[in-house]
């Protein structure tokens, strides 16, 4: 078939499309519902992933931390002593450490009591997890404060603003589970100063901690591999250090920000395919919905497929201008389902107060599944179209 054919079909679908425009525009509703589904359900979930990835990435992508899950009964544990003589003793693997100790505490300014949570850490833990020591005033805790076990603490933004009026309170004191402690420094905003928020948090020396919550061990470690490409080496010769230092391989976890990152992916592509598949139902019942359509078009049509066949056109003709139609049908209901997707994508971003990201390849996906679904549909409508018989297609009425 030549391409003057080609276009002369097309020509034809268009003029047959737009002459039935109501019934056209139903027909491709369960197309444009389709492909804008796909394009919204992808671009919240990648909207919410890269969220997710951003903050993880915030955090470093060289930082490992060592959980120690001490069970009941059991005395096993891994000192501060034990991480410091692998960072002596591994330099080339790991570039700064910090222990780290996290509780709820109840807060009191004036009258009013209020729960905060409480990270406790040396020195390095600003060098460490430089994100999450950001300062607005002030200063972190130093070496002093550890060794003397000082009773002085961060405050996160919340706190400034709801307890201090927003005024710096720097040197002001505060209460903590009873005990009293100067402010010496004040966290930058980095979420939304709520009290559910991570605005919300007092940070003081891991030593101070100990002793004020009676607490004999440390469950957390934070360590900084000395490059990225470290990393993996860092977490495997860190897990066998601890390993043999406790006997068992059992009561610890060892991870990184890396293959954090690593198992989010392979979840976001396994989420994306599942929201996809499923949004794609409504592009399959699109194309039923089309081929329905072109099976009464051709019983419409019938007798100017007679008059067709009679004066010359052949079988090949009657199946391309059909199959033209259907495609053309499910190709105009992809751009219109783009298009409203997109602009779906976004409305839904700023109703949830989220960013939403429109993946290009679903995008370009959902256009070629929609082109599929026209062919794939609109075949078994062109071919019965073809086989008529010009005799008996001209007897139609």
């Amino acid at each position: 078939m030549g391409f003057g054919k080609i276009i002369q079909s097309f020509k034809m679908s268009m003029k047959s499309i737009l002459g039935n425009k109501g019934r056209s525009a139903l027909t491709m509703l369960g197309i444009v519902i389709g492909v804008a589904s796909v394009i919204i359900l992808t671009g919240i979930g990648g909207g919410a992933t890269k969220s997710i990835s951003d903050s993880m990435s915030e955090m470093g992508t060289k930082l490992i931390t060592v959980n120690m899950m001490r069970q009941r009964g059991s005395t096993r544990t891994i000192e501060l002593e034990d991480i410091q003589e692998f960072e002596e003793e591994n330099p080339d693997l790991v570039s700064g450490m910090s222990p780290y100790i996290s509780s709820s505490v109840t807060a009191k300014f004036g009258t009013e009591n209020f729960s905060t949570t409480i990270d406790a850490c040396d020195s390095s833990y600003s060098e460490v997890r430089q994100s999450a020591a950001k300062l607005e005033s002030g200063r972190f805790i130093a070496d002093t404060d550890v060794k003397n076990r000082s009773y002085i603490c961060i405050v996160g933004s919340y706190i400034k603003n709801e307890f201090y009026g927003g005024l710096d309170p720097i040197g002001e004191t505060i209460k903590l589970n009873g005990r009293k402690f100067t402010i010496v420094g004040v966290y930058e905003e980095s979420e939304d100063s709520t009290e559910s928020s991570g605005d919300n948090k007092v940070t003081i020396p891991y030593t101070t901690a100990m002793r004020f919550l009676k607490q004999s061990y440390i469950s957390t470690y934070y360590l900084n591999a000395s490059t990225e490409e470290m990393v993996e080496p860092a977490v495997d010769a860190l897990t066998a250090f601890i390993t043999k230092k406790l006997g068992t391989d059992e009561g610890f976890r060892v991870s990184s920000v890396a293959e954090m990152l690593e198992t989010l992916d392979e979840m976001t592509a396994t989420m994306t395919t599942m929201l996809a598949g499923i949004a794609a139902i409504s592009l399959v019942v699109g194309g039923i919905g089309i081929m329905n359509i072109m099976t009464v078009t051709v019983s419409e049509r019938t007798r100017e497929i007679g008059i067709r066949k009679a004066i010359g056109a052949r079988t090949t003709d009657i199946l391309m201008q059909f199959l033209i139609e259907s495609v053309v049908l499910s190709a105009m209901g992809g751009i219109v389902g783009i298009i409203f997707g997109i602009a779906a994508c976004a409305g839904a971003g700023n109703v949830l107060g989220m960013e939403t990201v429109v993946q290009t390849n679903m995008v370009f996906m959902s256009f070629a599944f929609s082109i599929f679904i026209g062919v794939f549909f609109g075949i078994a409508p062109a071919r019965r179209a073809a086989k008529l018989h010009p005799i008996e297609a001209l007897r139609s009425e």
